[in-house]
């Protein structure tokens, strides 16, 4: 995207679509749930708020004009809401370095307690051979550092960014 867009009227216009009114209903309540999830994080330390209100946007977009602008313009998560749907839905490149870093980090953290708890079992770190847990060939730990490849790959070929 070239220009920034620069009123709610503008966002509502371009990202506003109108479903059938059952989708509408099951969009709307999906949206309420995950605002509901985004006020939470505002209390509770280490709930994402910004994460969650994302998808609520979206749904509201497709689903009821109001609740969408009501979303690009409340106190508590709609800057960056409009920030997000103004340039184009992209995200700054510094956080999208720090998703891609979560990602490494989080599914390799998970991937060594799977296979601490699954694969090596009571045994000796230096030998494999007493190892004694049930996942033999550890298919837990390498699924799961498969799956974070895998969102790497699209955090860093599909979503776009800017400067």
């Amino acid at each position: 995207m070239d220009e920034r867009l620069k009123t709610v009227d503008e966002i509502v216009q371009k990202y506003a679509v109108v479903s059938n009114p059952i989708k509408s209903r099951i969009y709307v309540g999906l949206g309420c749930l995950f605002v509901i999830f985004s006020l939470i994080g505002i209390w509770i330390p280490g709930w994402p708020t910004v994460s969650w209100a994302v998808p609520a946007a979206f749904l509201f977009s497709l689903s009821n004009e109001r609740l969408f602008r009501w979303s690009l313009t409340n106190r508590f998560f709609g800057d960056a809401l409009f920030s997000y749907y103004s340039t184009g839905k992209t995200l700054p490149g510094h956080v999208k370095g720090i998703i891609v870093m979560m990602i490494a980090i989080m599914s390799s953290i998970s991937a060594y307690f799977v296979w601490y708890v699954s694969t090596k079992g009571d045994g000796n770190l230096m030998n494999p051979d007493s190892w004694t847990g049930k996942d033999e060939y550890a298919f837990g730990s390498i699924t799961i550092l498969a799956v974070g490849i895998l969102g790497i790959i699209y955090v860093l070929t599909m979503v776009k960014s800017r400067k």
